[in-house]
C-alpha cells in the first residue's frame, strides 16, 4: 500500500493545519470539459498550437489546467503577496508535460508569461523570485493515491483517533482535484477513489464524492465509445460509484451515460440496462452490494470477548437518534449495514398491505417509522455505515440509523435501556461455527461451544427479553446445519416460536441440485448426524424474507452466485 510505504508519521506530518487557505475548497471539475474554454488562453501564453505539441494528450485539457494554474499565481502577483509559491504549478507540470519539455514562467511588462521549451531535466523553469516551497501531500499524490492511504489507515488500526487522520488526507484529495479539475484521473480511476474514500469510512464532504462523480461522467464522455474501454471496466466504474453511494442527481446522470455505451457496445443484460436507465439501479443493487461483501471478506475476523466488560457503558441514546420513542430495527453483527442503510429508505406499508408478508413473501412493516442500529466489532466497516448515513442526500437516516463497534452481547443489554423496544432483531450470514469432524477443514472457526461463535444461548435470551410483542427475529445463513442448531436454540428458550413461510421449503436437496452447488460442509454434517434432522417445511423459507431492495452484502453475493440460503423467522410465543 502507498501509505505504508511512505510510513504512517511521515505522512501525517505533510498534513497541512486546520487554518490552511484551502479548507474549504470547492473543486471547479465542471470546468474540466472535452471542448475547454480558450478564449483566456492568449493572456499568458502566446504561442498556443507550438505548446500544445509538448503537452500530454488530451492536449487542450492539459493546457486548460496550466492556464488556470498560471491564473492564480497572476492574481498573487496582482496582490503583492510577499512570497509567490510554484508548488501547484510544479504539481501539473509533472504530468501534463510531455518529457523533454518544461515549463518556463517569465515576466514581460510586469505581466507572467509562460512558454514550452526544450528541457530534460526539469518540467518547470521559473525566475529566482518565485518559491518552491514545502510540498503538501496533495502536490505530490493524486486523489486515488490519496483513496489508497485513507483506506490503509481506516483497515490497519481500529484507533478512533485515526479518523482525524483520515479526514485530512480526504481535506488534500479536494485540493488536488480543485488544483488538477481530475486531469489525473482517467479512465475509470475517479471510481476507484470514490469507493475508497467509502471503504475508508470519510464522514460527510459529499463535495469529494460528488467531484469524483464528475470526473467518471466526463471521462465516459471523452472514452465511453472507445473500443479499448471494455464494458467491463465501465461495469466497475458505475458498481463502485453505487457501492459508494453517491448523490442522485450525479448518479442517475452517470448511469444513463453508462447504459448507452454499453448498449453501444452491444452489453445484453436487458434488466441492468433498465435498470441504468431507469434511475433505479443505485446502493441496493445487487452488483455493487458485492463490491462491498468482496471487502468484508478480505478483513479480518474480530473475535467476540467471552465475557461482557465492566466499563460501565451507557449509550446515550437521545443523542444519537432523533425520536427514541420509533421502535428499533437491529442487525447483530451487521457487516457493511447494507441490509439497513437501506431498510430506513423504504415506506411504510399501506393500510390495503395486510399481514406481515407480501405477495411474494417478503416482510412488510411500517419501515419508514422505525429506527436502525447496527452491531459489528470490525472498526473499518462501522466507519463505512456512518460515512454513507453522514453524506446521506435523503436525510432519512440522519438521526434514525447508527452503527455501534460493540460486542452483540453488550450491545443487546445496552439495548434494554433504550425507550422505543425492538420490532425486529436481524441476524444475517454471521461466521459459521467449525464442524466437529476431523476432515472438515475448518479449523480456524470457533467451536460451537467456545463462546466465539456469536450466536449463544445468552444472545437468544436477550433477544427474547428485547423483542415487543409484534417484534420478530430473522435468521439467514447459508450453513445448514447452522440453521438448524439455530432453531432449535430458539425453540428450546420457550419464548420464541416459529412463523410459518409462503414459500416453504420442500426439498432441500433439489434446491442445491438446481443451484448445481451443494456444499460440502452439507455432506460432512450428514455423515456424522446421518438422522440430522433438515432445514425443510414451512418455517424455511425458499425465498427472500426481506424486501428486495434491503438485502445484505452477503445476500447479494449468493443471489449472483446462485448459492443456497437458509431463511428462518421467529415471533414471541402466543402462549
Amino acid at each position: 500500500m502507498i501509505a505504508a510505504s511512505f510510513g504512517l508519521q511521515q505522512m501525517t506530518a505533510r498534513l497541512p493545519s486546520c487554518t490552511s487557505v484551502y479548507a474549504s475548497v470547492v473543486c471547479p471539475i465542471t470546468e474540466l470539459s472535452i471542448n475547454p474554454p480558450t478564449s483566456e488562453w492568449h493572456k499568458f501564453c502566446k504561442e498556443i498550437d507550438e505548446t500544445m505539441e509538448g503537452l500530454v494528450s488530451p492536449a487542450p485539457e492539459s493546457f486548460h489546467v496550466l492556464h488556470c494554474t498560471i491564473c492564480k499565481i497572476s492574481n498573487e502577483l496582482g496582490n503583492k503577496t510577499s512570497e509567490i509559491h510554484i508548488n501547484d504549478l510544479n504539481a501539473v507540470t509533472s504530468y501534463l508535460v510531455k518529457q523533454d519539455y518544461a515549463v518556463e514562467l517569465y515576466r514581460c511588462h510586469d505581466e507572467i508569461k509562460w512558454r514550452l521549451i526544450p528541457n530534460s531535466s526539469s518540467s518547470l523553469v521559473y525566475p529566482a523570485e518565485f518559491i518552491l516551497g514545502d510540498d503538501e501531500l496533495y502536490h505530490q499524490y493524486n486523489a486515488l493515491e490519496l483513496s489508497k492511504m485513507a483506506l490503509d489507515i481506516a483497515t490497519s488500526s481500529s484507533d478512533i483517533s485515526q479518523r482525524l487522520d483520515i479526514h485530512d488526507i480526504a481535506k488534500q484529495a479536494e485540493k488536488r482535484l480543485a488544483l488538477t479539475m481530475g486531469s489525473d484521473l482517467r479512465g475509470s480511476t475517479s471510481s476507484d477513489a470514490c469507493f475508497n474514500f467509502a471503504l475508508a469510512g470519510v464522514q460527510q464532504m459529499s463535495s469529494l464524492f460528488l467531484s469524483l462523480c464528475r470526473i467518471g461522467i466526463h471521462e465516459l464522455q471523452r472514452t465511453g465509445a472507445r473500443s479499448s474501454f471494455r464494458p467491463k471496466q465501465i461495469l466497475h466504474m458505475v458498481e463502485k460509484f453505487a457501492a459508494s453511494d453517491l448523490p442522485d442527481e450525479c448518479a442517475l446522470e452517470l448511469y444513463s451515460l453508462a447504459s448507452t455505451y454499453l448498449q453501444m457496445k452491444g452489453y445484453n443484460d436487458a434488466s441492468l440496462m433498465a435498470q441504468l436507465k431507469g434511475g433505479t439501479f443505485g446502493f441496493s443493487s445487487p452488483r455493487p452490494l458485492v463490491w462491498l461483501w468482496r471487502f468484508s471478506s478480505r478483513q479480518r475476523k474480530e473475535v467476540p470477548p467471552t465475557e461482557i466488560p465492566n466499563n460501565n457503558l451507557s449509550i446515550a441514546w437521545n443523542e444519537i437518534f432523533n425520536d427514541t420513542s420509533k421502535p428499533m430495527v437491529v442487525d447483530v453483527g451487521s457487516g457493511m449495514g447494507a441490509s439497513i442503510l437501506n431498510l430506513a429508505l423504504l415506506n411504510t406499508k399501506t393500510e390495503a398491505e395486510q399481514g406481515i408478508f407480501d405477495n411474494a413473501g417478503r416482510l412488510q412493516l411500517n419501515w419508514s417509522e422505525y429506527n436502525y442500529a447496527g452491531t459489528e466489532l470490525n472498526q473499518a466497516m462501522v466507519n463505512f455505515g456512518n460515512g454513507v448515513i453522514s453524506r446521506d442526500p435523503t436525510s432519512k437516516r440522519i438521526g434514525r440509523v447508527h452503527f455501534f463497534c460493540l460486542p452483540a452481547q453488550e450491545f443487546l443489554g445496552q439495548l434494554e435501556q433504550y425507550p422505543g423496544g425492538t420490532v425486529l432483531v436481524m441476524i444475517n450470514f454471521p461466521s459459521p461455527y467449525r464442524l466437529e469432524v476431523s476432515s472438515a477443514g475448518n479449523s480456524q472457526l470457533p467451536s460451537i461451544d467456545s463462546g466465539q461463535f456469536i450466536i449463544t444461548k445468552n444472545l437468544l435470551a436477550s433477544i427474547g427479553r428485547l423483542l415487543l410483542k409484534f417484534g420478530y427475529l430473522l435468521f439467514q445463513t447459508k450453513c445448514e446445519d447452522v440453521a438448524v442448531h439455530l432453531r432449535n436454540e430458539c425453540l428450546g428458550l420457550g419464548k420464541l416460536e416459529m412463523v410459518a413461510c409462503m414459500n416453504p421449503v420442500q426439498d432441500i436437496d433439489s434446491q442445491y441440485s438446481k443451484s448445481g452447488k451443494r456444499p460440502a460442509r452439507v455432506d460432512l454434517w450428514l455423515q456424522a448426524n446421518p438422522n440430522a434432522t433438515r432445514a425443510i417445511g414451512n418455517t424455511f423459507s425458499s425465498t427472500p424474507i426481506l424486501p428486495a431492495a434491503a438485502q445484505p452484502e452477503t445476500g447479494a453475493q449468493c443471489q449472483l452466485d446462485n448459492t443456497v440460503v437458509h431463511r428462518c423467522l421467529f415471533k414471541l410465543n402466543s402462549k
